[in-house]
């Protein structure tokens, strides 16, 4: 037994598929299939029962896949910490984010990384959560901030933020972060609004339709540019996090109010793939996220409140 088969195993077990887990790790299917024959054989016991639609853990296959997850995970942060202790920050990393935390974070982690840590190279994209998640289990990025996942396997999540999100309309409209308008409120609103797929989107839905309130959408962009050039062009508003309008607020081109009765918010974390090693510079832009981020809530720029790991 090794830990390329017991990672073999995690993957398939979670995706049900060998062509799936092949496609993900990189690696041709005969050769998968291989490690778990060798593994089966060496237990002496079935970890599969395959299907016509794919493969299914046995019983004995889910207690392995348990076990292995934590292995993996143990020896990954043995990993981390040896590479922490070397001091050594160089190399190549790519940070996934959500598009409306991109316009708002990577500028600001650019300049930090580029001041602090000049031998790496930082590459950021970015996807919706779900894309995110993926691309973090293919190895495509190193590290992802993500809105409220529903804890995926084989990633180790670190929160950070419960984040409120603001009514953005014109500034015509007069309105001020210091007095929130109540939800009943948003359905007098024409709204601009990412299309469904986005994790936003279906946030502002679910909350809607817990306190049946109806909401007007009447125009679908997921850039956070378009959106907020339809609402300074008075088409109606949005909804968003505050830094995402921060500067044309100042500016006077659109104005913003929190949301109560209930208030509307969501969670974002960090998260790292626990199967592969994480690199010294990859644990690096890791705190700088977590002391930007506390840097932008602590002079209003961001609103919200900052989640300690636990």
């Amino acid at each position: 037994m090794n830990l390329r088969q017991l990672r073999t195993l995690v993957h398939i077990g979670e995706l049900g598929s060998l062509s799936k887990a092949a496609d993900r790790l990189h690696v041709a299917q005969p050769a998968l299939s291989r490690q778990i024959r060798a593994l089966e054989e060496e237990l002496g016991t079935a970890l599969f029962t395959r299907h016509g639609r794919g493969m299914v853990l046995t019983q004995t296959g889910e207690l392995l896949r348990e076990r292995a997850t934590n292995i993996l995970r143990q020896v990954e942060e043995a990993r981390s910490d040896a590479i922490s202790s070397t001091g050594w920050v160089r190399g190549n990393v790519v940070v996934g984010m959500p598009p409306t935390v991109a316009d708002i974070l990577a500028g600001r982690l650019a300049k930090d990384m580029m001041d602090l840590y000049p031998d790496v190279h930082v590459r950021f994209t970015a996807g919706f959560t779900s894309h995110l998640i993926d691309w973090l289990q293919r190895g495509s990025i190193d590290l992802a901030i993500l809105y409220d996942p529903k804890t995926p396997g084989n990633l180790r999540i670190q929160p950070l933020l419960l984040e409120d999100l603001f009514l953005i309309s014109p500034s015509a409209a007069k309105l001020s972060p210091r007095k929130a308008v109540p939800f009943e409120r948003l359905a007098e609103e024409k709204f601009m609004l990412p299309g469904e797929p986005h994790s936003l989107r279906q946030l502002i839905e679910r909350q809607a339709q817990k306190v049946d309130c109806e909401l007007e959408v009447v125009m679908e962009a997921d850039a956070l540019s378009v959106l907020k050039d339809f609402v300074w062009l008075g088409l109606g508003s949005t909804i968003l996090p505050l830094p995402a309008v921060h500067k044309e607020i100042e500016e006077g081109a659109l104005c913003a109010a929190p949301i109560k009765d209930p208030p509307l918010s969501r969670r974002l974390v960090l998260a790292t793939p626990t199967d592969r090693a994480i690199s010294n510079a990859v644990l690096r832009i890791s705190d700088l996220i977590q002391e930007e981020v506390a840097d932008m809530v602590k002079t209003n720029v961001w609103v919200g409140e900052p989640l300690q790991p636990g």
